[in-house]
């Protein structure tokens, strides 16, 4: 523990090839003394000692190979190659401890066998240890087929050394001593081991460089350990005790890395970041009882994750659930795989605390269950219901979605003049959204840019067509990193059409004054040619022309009239209006209507609703009613129906006049209404023109509808506030 915190130590930075020449010194000097505690076993039983350090040796290889086995997805590139490897290396290093000169196992006349596998040994450590420093070997996808890679490779290596012996030079002299082949390939080696120790020296000043730290100990060691092999004069003597202890100690470092790095480092590393979050966390095995508790779950229950680690789930519920509150894996433990959002209070002695759980079981087995204090949930959940009722009392329509341009709000405005619901949007991207809507706009908009007052129009899920002014505006967050958009259209066709209003009412006042200027001018000179003309047709002289004066006459009438509406249309005195019900005056009307779609060969179909009274004129709403009418049965053919229908929706009093005519063509639509615009060849275009204002004059909305199946006229009486407030006169 002392070795590992000195070398993973993060202050070291700069100074860490100190430290670890340190450490490696340190070890050095530990293995001189052991050395020479072992020298007199040594001598007297130097089967066993050999025996006993090499079969170490060997199990560490072992360890380090199953070790990168069992966590093999997550090794790095130079973990793999050190598992293969010292895999590899242990074979040689057991074929060696095997032909070991004492042990008389060696074939007859080559005594040195095992020090050919012990160099076989070394130089394989160097090599790895040089192609992982140099980051070039990734290992194979498949640790099976490295594993038959390494064990074909190992197996014949063995076998030419075994069975050509003679290509070999002698390693060992007659009496146990180093041969000069063997002394070259032990400075090989050292040789070696110095270029890994330079290659590895800028990566262990970095924190991230693990198995390298551990690495560049156990090579530290290793050369030391190599001079002992070059230089030793028998196999009982110093050097040979010394080099097989620095052997020993090497490799561990040389496993000590390798595990610290595919176990121990991301344990420590995912346990750092688990403590280090906001909420709470507790892992549960698959046996119920708890594996793992970081800081954030022990503050909130107020213990320390000590105490945690090892309850049951029923241990721990009894202990910390307020009024003994199931435990939440308890709860869904039968065919659940996941929990959200459960409340549970935690019994801490005089203080209460209400945690906000959620969870899901593993595959294997077990429980993750993730918590925070309800209070922050509780403030969040506030947070957002003050968002959306701000967004819900904007007459404006508002849409919201994240960085990705996903829609994740809407407001009620957008829901009631769409007629589209939240499933109809919410999870859809702006761009379908858009083509959902048939959205026009004057100009293009780009989600994550900003624009203002863009206008353009769209179609409601019903057919209206409405006009918007759109303004997109990006949300960043405290980083300036996009997070959302939100979309804010103001719906502009009422101010649109009161504009439009207002343009035909100074139209109106103008054709006022000069209506009121020449009006009775007209008049007096036509009544007095009137009069003439009937004088002149009485007499006897003129029984002759008595036609044309009749003709006259009524062109002369007819010309009055005109000037009769022209007056109306422009009139600026206020119309009497007394309260009475609508019904009362199509009743009245109904006869005359009937008379005239009979002589038409035409039906009428009289819907009376139960109504309010309105403040009206009953003069001006009869002329408005036979306008329509007489309009909507002039566009049917005979046989078609006319329906008149009266009902009271949304504080409003609704007259409907519907043909089955052809339709208005859109080209026409909205000049409707606009005084002396008609398509009829005897028509004045002052009918509708006059209606609409009788109907502005009662404060009445004119909309109209029309297809090639027909045309609808609606006509929306507001109700007086009195009505609105007590809810009388209801026929």
């Amino acid at each position: 523990m002392v070795w590992t915190n000195l070398i993973m130590n993060k202050e070291n930075g700069a100074k860490a090839p100190i430290v670890l020449f340190s450490v490696a010194l340190v070890s050095v000097l530990l293995s001189y003394l052991s050395s020479h505690l072992l020298q007199d076993i040594w001598y007297n039983d130097p089967i066993f000692l050999h025996s006993s350090l090499e079969g170490a040796c060997i199990c560490v290889g072992i360890f380090t190979f199953l070790t990168m086995w069992q966590n093999y997805e997550r090794s790095s590139s130079i973990n793999r190659l050190v598992g293969f490897g010292f895999l590899l290396v242990g074979g040689f290093d057991f074929l060696h401890t095997y032909y070991y000169p004492l042990l008389n196992h060696h074939p007859l006349g080559f005594d040195d066998i095992s020090s050919r596998y012990w160099i076989l040994g070394r130089l394989t450590e160097g090599v790895i240890l040089l192609f992982g420093t140099f980051d070039r070997f990734k290992g194979p996808k498949n640790r099976s087929f490295g594993l038959v890679i390494t064990i074909i490779l190992g197996a014949s290596i063995s076998y030419l050394v075994y069975a050509y012996q003679g290509w070999f030079p002698v390693l060992l002299t007659a009496n146990g001593g180093v041969t000069t082949a063997k002394i070259v390939c032990e400075y090989i080696l050292i040789a070696l081991f110095l270029l890994n120790l330079l290659l590895l020296y800028p990566k262990v000043k970095q924190e991230e460089y693990i198995i390298e730290k551990y690495l560049f100990v156990a090579l530290i060691i290793a050369i030391p350990a190599e001079q002992c092999f070059a230089s030793y004069s028998s196999l009982s003597s110093f050097d040979y005790t010394y080099g097989h202890i620095l052997k020993f100690v090497y490799y561990f470092f040389l496993y000590k890395g390798l595990f610290a790095s595919t176990v121990t480092h991301p344990y420590l590393y995912y346990e750092t970041i688990l403590n280090e979050l906001p909420i709470g966390i507790i892992n549960y095995d698959k046996y119920e009882k708890i594996r793992f508790v970081n800081t954030e779950a022990a503050r909130l229950i107020g213990v320390t994750p000590t105490e945690l680690i090892g309850l049951s789930s029923l241990v721990f519920e009894k202990r910390f659930y307020k009024n003994g509150e199931k435990s939440t894996i308890r709860d869904v433990r039968e065919g659940t795989k996941r929990f959200n959002n459960v409340f549970r209070t935690i019994d801490k002695g005089a203080d209460k605390v209400e945690l906000e759980i959620s969870g899901f079981r593993f595959s294997q087995g077990g429980w993750l269950l993730y918590f925070n204090d309800a209070k922050l949930a509780h403030l969040f959940e506030n947070l957002q219901l003050q968002t959306k009722t701000i967004l819900n009392s904007m007459d404006s329509m508002v849409l919201v979605s994240d960085a990705t341009g996903r829609v994740t709000m809407c407001n009620n405005s957008f829901i009631h003049l769409t007629g589209f619901t939240e499933e109809d949007v919410i999870n859809k991207r702006l761009g379908n959204v858009e083509s959902l809507l048939r959205l026009n706009l004057s100009k293009p908009s780009k989600i994550k840019k900003s624009h203002e007052g863009i206008e353009g129009c769209f179609l409601s899920k019903d057919g209206v067509n409405r006009d918007i002014v759109l303004n997109l505006n990006s949300v960043q967050g405290i980083d300036n990193s996009l997070i959302g958009n939100v979309v804010v259209a103001t719906d502009i066709s009422s101010a649109r059409k009161e504009a439009e209003r207002l343009r035909q009412r100074e139209k109106l006042a103008v054709l006022g004054q000069m209506a009121a200027g020449i009006g009775h001018e007209i008049r007096n000179p036509m009544t007095t040619v009137r009069g003439f003309l009937q004088l002149l047709g009485e007499r006897n002289q003129y029984a002759a022309q008595k036609p044309i004066f009749e003709l006259m006459i009524s062109e002369l009438d007819r010309a009055n009239s005109i000037i009769t509406e022209f007056l109306m249309l422009a009139r600026t005195k206020h119309t009497k209006m007394k309260f009475q019900n609508l019904n009362d005056i199509l009743n009245h009307l109904y006869p005359l209507i009937e008379a005239d779609a009979f002589n038409q060969n035409k039906q009428i179909r009289y819907i009376p609703g139960t109504i309010p009274s309105l403040k009206l004129n009953r003069n001006e709403i009869s002329q408005l009613v036979m306008n329509l009418v007489r309009n909507g049965l002039e566009a049917m053919k005979a046989g078609g129906i006319l329906t008149i229908r009266t009902n009271l929706i949304d504080d409003k009093v609704l007259l409907v006049v519907e043909d089955e005519g052809c339709g208005i063509p859109v080209e026409n639509l909205a000049k409707v209404g606009t005084p002396f615009f008609t398509t009829k060849d005897d028509g004045t275009g002052l009918g509708l023109a006059t209606s609409f204002t009788i109907a502005e004059t009662h404060n009445a909305q004119v909309d109209i509808k029309s297809s090639s199946k027909g045309t609808k006229f609606y006509i929306s009486f507001q109700l007086p506030d009195m009505l609105q407030d007590q809810g009388k006169m209801i026929v």
